[in-house]
């Protein structure tokens, strides 16, 4: 087998040390040879002296300070341009900081890639509290989701844990910065392509989610909303198309409010959707 490259993980932390920590030791169990620590806090270096008092100078262990919360994409390509800067041969474990990968994650992952040269992505099954999820699929045209393939729909890997060979990419930005946060990872698998990801079809990672947006809070339901219409743009081949993913995201997305806004018993659903609205219709 051909021996693969060390392994550069990479976690975005937002006011969260707890949790970053506990991610970061799980990288350094599962045989991370460097981590970076990419802090998007935006809270005065709070967040980033928490982490420094925290990780003790453990020389396997950077920490960036980003003067400001640039966003998941964003921050993911700065990242991923330090790790080439400073550990330019390895690959990068992206893992969110409210995960965690198991002892034999890494390893695992790692000869999926040596295994597939022609995949860029390997991810596994991630436990999200309970419910395992492999490879989800994304109906181009109404925005729902999928644990199965059915007509219509596209597979992708999910953003949460993903090792990337980036000796492989042809630039160092991985994600498309429009997004914000939500959607940037349906974006990246429908550009590369099925035969560029690895599916590991083990669980090797646990995922406790929404722990940085609150499910139903103003942010959360705004980025969602935002990032199915501008996946209408970025997965649309032509304008009548577009205009077709248009009109198919806003009869679903406004029954998804509606649904979300009795469920949750809180107009904010119904409200993100209406300022959305309101701000592409005058922008």
């Amino acid at each position: 087998m051909t021996q693969r490259p060390e392994i550069t993980g990479l976690i975005l932390n937002y006011r969260d040390t707890s949790r970053t920590i506990k991610c970061l030791d799980s990288l350094l169990v599962a045989g991370a040879n460097h981590i970076l620590i990419w802090d998007n806090s935006e809270d005065n270096e709070v967040s980033f002296h928490e982490l420094t008092n925290q990780i003790k100078n453990n020389v396997k262990v950077s920490i960036y300070c980003s003067p400001k919360n640039l966003g998941f994409a964003i921050a993911v390509n700065r990242g991923m341009e330090w790790i080439n800067n400073h550990t330019p041969h390895n690959w990068v474990l992206l893992i969110n900081n409210d995960a965690t990968i198991l002892p034999n994650g890494i390893e695992q992952l790692a000869n999926g890639l040596v295994n597939n040269i022609q995949a860029l992505i390997a991810y596994p099954n991630i436990n999200h509290g309970g419910n395992t999820q492999g490879t989800l699929y994304y109906h181009r045209y109404s925005g729902l989701l999928s644990q199965k393939l059915l007509p219509g729909f596209f597979p992708y890997a999910n953003g949460c844990c993903l090792l990337i060979a980036n000796d492989r990419l042809d630039s160092s930005q991985l994600f498309d910065e429009d997004f914000f946060m939500y959607g940037e990872d349906v974006e990246l698998s429908y550009r590369l392509g099925v035969n560029k990801l690895t599916h590991i079809n083990k669980t090797l990672a646990f995922h406790e989610g929404n722990a940085s947006t609150k499910n139903g809070s103003l942010f959360y339901e705004s980025h969602i909303l935002n990032s199915h219409f501008l996946l209408a743009k970025k997965l649309s081949k032509t304008r009548i198309d577009f205009y077709i993913l248009i009109l198919f995201r806003t009869i679903i997305m406004s029954l998804r409010a509606t649904i979300r806004t009795i469920r949750i018993r809180s107009i904010t659903p119904s409200y993100a959707l209406i300022y959305l609205f309101i701000n592409r219709l005058f922008k």
